[in-house]
């Protein structure tokens, strides 16, 4: 539990928010029940997080949340061929309150930001930028091929660019 209750949480966060603390009870729950059936075929963490995601979403439909497909606009000159940022983010300092003030503001927008993400590219983000799973363990996760990752990714990570864009520029969520 020490060892893996925090990515489950955070697994369970980036589908739920409201709810992970349940589903994470819940994926314990389920855990010990199946422990016996478990056949190594993935990786123990790949296993403890996919029940979680199961369990995420069994408290989405339970509290009947509805999730967002929206597309996003193509914006292919923001990323490298390599999937890195061609436009780097500009740097923060927090040295005086006003920006401490400002690094705060936009943590929160972040968070707005992160929560109303459609389902498939916030797990995708959060699995690979905030818990640096691999992308083949992301994959059998979610159900998903290599391709259909790289597409949750890049929108993903092309909306997350336009807010701090806009948040730079405005200093508006």
């Amino acid at each position: 539990m020490q060892q893996y209750g925090g990515a489950m949480l955070a697994t369970a966060r980036a589908i739920t928010a409201n709810h992970a603390d349940d589903a994470v009870q819940e994926a314990w729950i389920s855990v010990h029940r199946a422990i016996g059936g478990f056949e190594a075929r993935a990786s123990l963490k790949t296993w403890l997080l996919r029940i979680t995601m199961n369990c995420a979403y069994n408290q989405l439909r339970k509290h009947k949340q509805h999730l967002s497909l929206d597309d996003h606009d193509n914006h292919t000159d923001l990323f490298a061929s390599d999937g890195h940022w061609q436009i780097p983010i500009k740097a923060w300092t927090d040295d005086s309150p006003e920006k401490l003030l400002e690094a705060r503001a936009m943590n929160e927008c972040i968070e707005h930001h992160m929560a109303g993400l459609p389902d498939g590219q916030r797990v995708t983000l959060q699995l690979t930028d905030f818990q640096s799973v691999n992308v083949e363990s992301i994959c059998e996760l979610l159900g998903i091929t290599p391709n259909h990752y790289r597409v949750l990714l890049y929108r993903a990570r092309l909306s997350l660019f336009k807010m701090l864009d806009h948040f730079q520029r405005t200093g508006d969520c």
